[in-house]
């Protein structure tokens, strides 16, 4: 094998010897030249930053929980179904309070949350189906703090109901 600038030449009469140098040589130089694997500065995700939730507890009866930003931990406590509708009681931990949401709703359809304390309603928020609100719906929220909550829908034509357990 003989080296001239940098190239490598076949020995005739070892090929395979020749070829082993030639493999040996390209993986020394590719470990040499090889750029590093870390990724460049701007191939890390960027994470929005968390919005605080504007209200808290009873302030934030009657309000949107998207527009108050209460819906980004919330989570889904129990789902009841009738007729191929779902309602579901949704909760936010940091804003204490819970609204209902209702999938599938037809116009005429009626979804509300109302929370309790010791048996005694306290409030209750509600929304009905309009022909051009899509299939989900959800009320404004209610307190429930030191409260609890269920989440219903009534149905036309004979208002038959169906709830959640209360949370």
């Amino acid at each position: 094998m003989v080296h001239r600038e940098g190239t490598v030449m076949m020995n005739r009469r070892h090929p395979a010897l020749s070829l082993a140098a030639v493999l040996v040589t390209a993986a020394a130089t590719t470990a040499v030249s090889a750029p590093s694997r870390a990724a460049p500065a701007h191939a890390t995700p960027e994470v929005a930053p968390k919005v605080a939730p504007t209200c808290h507890a009873a302030s934030c009866g009657g309000l949107d929980p998207i527009g108050t930003h209460c819906a980004a931990d919330a989570r889904t406590i129990d789902d009841a179904v009738m007729d191929g509708r779902i309602i579901r009681l949704r909760y936010s931990p940091e804003c204490r309070a819970a609204w209902a949401q209702l999938w599938y709703g037809k116009p005429g359809d009626r979804a509300y949350v109302q929370s309790e304390r010791d048996g005694h309603l306290e409030a209750v928020q509600s929304v009905t189906v309009s022909p051009w609100d899509g299939n989900s719906v959800y009320t404004p929220m209610v307190n429930d703090k030191d409260l609890q909550a269920k989440a219903c829908m009534e149905l036309p034509p004979d208002s038959a109901t169906v709830c959640t357990i209360f949370y």
